[in-house]
């Protein structure tokens, strides 16, 4: 078996049978198919896996990126010459910041190394899982980020679950601390079909943990699938320059570090860091006020900060929402706040990119490749342009946010 010499072709292989399958599970829920003991085994058989006393785990419908982001910050500012390994789903530019040490991602170089070397153990799990059967790219991604932990000798390890937690890889590994920050009617098709069935997929991770750190609504609305402490939340940081949802993704990093260094010895530094989020930013472009959010569900919308920021300025929305999220809801939300709504379809060859409904609405502005910056930039500056808009709202999933960010670095 020869190596893959440049990163396309490992993307394109880690992708292959996830593709090559992908309209069989079409209706099917994650538990009828999905295995991801597979590549847990594989990890366990390499000692890959971290210990349970040194690992958070984070999942939740909306805010699970920022969160595991913030508490690996959290720790790093606490214990600044450890190592802190952070696996995050989906990536913020490229593949390669899935998986980050004290804040660095891996080389592209690293990155094709590790996945060569790991190439034949796949190959072979790939043979056994049948016709129907295939590798989970997003635990592929996890097999990698260990393997190169484990070579740099990480001291603590911050992972972030895919869509579920029940049936999805790192929601198989022990952690001391847990995190759900959010249940929504979000992947309702791959986790439902009801909420409560998507609670008791994200929940799971508390029966391999030892504490588990969540809103308190969850944790009252949802006892009897909880099967570890619930912890006590620290207090939040007022800052009405921010969403609420990250006001509060910050509130349960915080307490989840907290929890963890408590476990080691520490505590969390007194400076603290400033909460951020690769989801939510301002920027100006053409003398257009211009926000980015990453947001998928009316549930999480601060309307607080939109009659703040939108209310009296002729401000317009370009969204994309594929038919899998909450598009109607935040949509009728928008339209209700005065906003323009217009919307964009992405499409390409990875992921969920089914925008039907999108497309069949007078609101249908364009289709536009995930992975085509540069027509993503002349559509914005030829929007703003067209329509003049004093605040232009850029909102809709992480992929649509990732290539407005790639289109829009010249002004981040």
């Amino acid at each position: 078996m020869a190596d893959l010499q440049s990163m396309d072709e490992v993307l394109d292989e880690i992708f292959a049978s996830y593709m090559r399958v992908k309209s069989q599970h079409v209706g099917r829920y994650d538990r009828e198919f999905r295995n991801p003991h597979h590549l847990i085994a594989l990890a366990d058989a390499l000692t890959y896996l971290p210990a349970r006393d040194r690992t958070i785990r984070i999942t939740g419908s909306k805010g699970k990126g920022t969160t595991s982001r913030l508490i690996a910050a959290y720790l790093h500012r606490a214990l600044p010459s450890d190592k802190v390994g952070l696996l995050v789903s989906p990536e913020e530019f490229t593949h390669l910041d899935r998986m980050q040490i004290n804040g660095v991602p891996i080389t592209e170089n690293v990155f094709i190394s590790l996945y060569n070397e790991l190439r034949p153990e796949l190959a072979g799990i790939l043979r056994t899982t049948g016709a129907d059967g295939y590798l989970s790219p997003s635990g592929v991604f996890m097999l990698i980020a260990l393997a190169w932990f484990a070579r740099e000798d990480v001291d603590h390890y911050v992972l972030e679950t895919g869509r579920g937690a029940k049936f999805d890889e790192v929601g198989q590994i022990e952690s001391t601390v847990s995190v759900v920050t959010s249940i929504f009617l979000e992947h309702a098709t791959n986790l439902g079909p009801t909420l409560d069935d998507i609670a008791a997929d994200k929940l799971s991770v508390s029966k391999n943990s030892d504490l588990l750190v969540c809103p308190p609504g969850i944790a009252n609305t949802y006892p009897s699938v909880i099967h570890c402490p619930v912890a006590q939340l620290l207090p939040e940081k007022v800052d009405t320059r921010l969403p609420l949802w990250l006001i509060k993704n910050d509130q349960l990093a915080r307490t989840a570090a907290s929890e963890y260094l408590a476990r080691h010895g520490s505590k969390l530094s007194g400076s603290g860091i400033e909460p951020k989020s690769p989801s939510f930013l301002w920027t100006k472009l053409s003398g257009c006020r211009v926000l980015i959010e990453a947001i998928i569900s009316a549930s999480s919308a601060d309307e607080r900060l939109y009659a703040a920021q939108f209310k009296g300025r002729n401000t317009h929305v370009l969204a994309s929402l594929p038919d899998d999220k909450d598009r109607d809801q935040l949509l009728d939300l928008w339209n209700r706040q005065g906003l323009h709504c217009r919307e964009i379809a992405l499409s390409g060859t990875r992921g969920y990119l089914n925008y039907a409904k999108a497309k069949n609405t007078p609101a249908f502005l364009c289709e536009l490749a995930f992975n085509a910056p540069e027509r993503m930039h002349e559509t914005v500056k030829q929007y703003i342009r067209t329509h003049q808009p004093d605040v232009l709202y850029l909102a809709g999933t992480q992929t649509y946010v990732r290539l407005v960010k790639q289109a829009l670095k010249d002004v981040l």
